[in-house]
């Protein structure tokens, strides 16, 4: 009996429930760029958007940030969640006296106030600056990956997304803020019980209320890093170079920064930050395990290393979509995108082009070139952290070359979608597998 192809007016790419129980759908967004790469996306539930699924397409936005600005929203959202946005925005603005759309945030921004920031912080990932910080990551590396083989050890199987892939994305983010050693640990907990406060069946095995797990973990985290900022902002950002001082000295447009600039700052690196980075390091375990072809060639020769980070990255295209909105009448690909329409820029689908990725669905560590949009392509909105993602992302499975051979999956691992913008691993345990 034939089965009639779904119309691309039928084709869903927004549902939640189609990533969480099958992963990114990969089928739809082939069909989309094959029969309409720019098209015009209007479900019930979401506000209308174009959908940007091949690579050129993705990249022309990328390099267009006069055309196309950041300032409105930069998530897909249903009416409830912008209602909720823009609520919040508000409520922002008369806690601290700024404007309802004044930008919470790097990402936020468009020029020439991004451009100003972006200068303030640049100076923390310079190569001179990634090259100072990578010994010290790397002994890190090193320690969490020992902690997790004494896990391991001890009860059999681990869990990679819970017990190991967050803690050097987090260590590098409190090293890049100045944050006392003495106090991450405290700070891990604090972040762990944001992130997985809406992991479903996956955080509250004890029961937990969710909404209180996630505003108590929040009022903690708020609290210590207010006081943090408080306290840098009183002495001028002193004589330190760590990002925290670099804001509190700051000068954008002649005047200082305010508090809740920086505190937003902040936050925006908590958050944002360390998640393509930590989500990125669950996929490549686990990508890896899956193909011992191209792990048996990346231990038998580590100077592919810088390779396969690129190609993890493609892989696992942690950063999901980005939105736009066009500030002026524009044409992408044959379509006419109408002043205040919003783009949304595919970056999973755009990492499956075969015109730019021959074979793509094919896990290959020698690829190259292989100009993945892992970090929001290469105009100015590219993810000013992306060099020291891959660095963090190279020591990480320096120290775990030696381990890698030895694991096995052991069991379902589980992935969610966060509001469409980020792939999370919940769920990813690995057994010893001794020879």
């Amino acid at each position: 009996m034939q089965t009639t192809m779904p119309t691309l007016a039928e084709l869903d790419i927004t549902s939640e429930a189609i990533y969480d129980n099958r992963g990114y759908p990969w089928a739809e967004w082939d069909r989309m760029r094959a029969e309409a790469p720019v098209y015009w996306y209007q479900r019930p539930g979401y506000e209308p958007f174009w959908s940007l699924t091949r690579y050129e397409d993705v990249a022309w936005v990328a390099r267009n940030p006069e055309l196309f600005s950041c300032r409105e929203r930069v998530a897909i959202e249903t009416p409830d969640e912008v209602e909720s946005w823009e609520t919040e925005r508000e409520r922002r603005g008369q806690v601290y006296g700024h404007r309802p759309d004044h930008a919470p945030g790097l990402g936020f921004m468009d020029a020439p106030m991004h451009r100003q920031l972006r200068q303030v912080m640049y100076p923390c990932f310079t190569p001179k600056a990634l090259a100072e910080q990578e010994a010290r990551l790397a002994g890190l590396a090193r320690t969490y990956v020992d902690d997790f083989v004494a896990l391991l050890d001890r009860d059999g199987t681990a869990d990679v997304a819970h017990q190991l892939s967050a803690r050097l994305p987090l260590a590098a983010i409190f090293d890049l803020l100045g944050v006392p050693e003495q106090d991450w640990d405290q700070l891990f907990k604090l972040h762990q019980a944001t992130a997985a406060a809406f992991h479903k069946d996956f955080a509250h095995a004890d029961g937990a209320d969710p909404m209180a797990t996630f505003l108590k973990a929040m009022m903690d985290l708020d609290a210590y890093m207010s006081e943090l900022v408080r306290k840098r902002m009183a002495d001028g950002g002193g004589t330190g170079t760590d990002m925290l001082s670099r804001l509190a000295a700051a000068c954008v447009d002649d005047e200082p920064l305010a508090f809740h600039d920086i505190s937003y700052q902040l936050f925006n690196l908590l958050q944002a930050g360390n998640g393509t980075t930590r989500n990125a390091i669950a996929g490549g375990i686990k990508v890896l395990l899956e193909n011992p072809d191209q792990l048996r060639l990346l231990v038998d020769d580590p100077g592919l290393l810088d390779g396969a980070v690129d190609e993890i990255l493609r892989w696992t295209s942690v950063a999901v979509v980005m939105s736009r909105t066009a500030t002026r009448d524009t044409e992408i690909g044959g379509q006419l995108i109408r002043r205040g329409d919003t783009v949304a820029t595919w970056f999973p689908a755009a990492n499956r082009d075969p015109e730019v990725f021959p074979d793509p669905y094919r896990f290959d560590i020698t690829r190259s070139p292989n100009r993945h949009f892992a970090f929001g392509g290469y105009g100015e909105h590219r993810c000013i952290g992306a060099n020291l993602a891959k660095l963090e992302l190279r020591v990480m499975f320096r120290a775990l070359l030696p381990l890698l051979p030895e694991l096995a999956l052991a069991g379902d691992s589980k992935m969610l979608i966060l509001r469409l913008l980020m792939a999370e691993y919940v769920q990813l345990p690995v057994r010893r597998v001794r020879s």
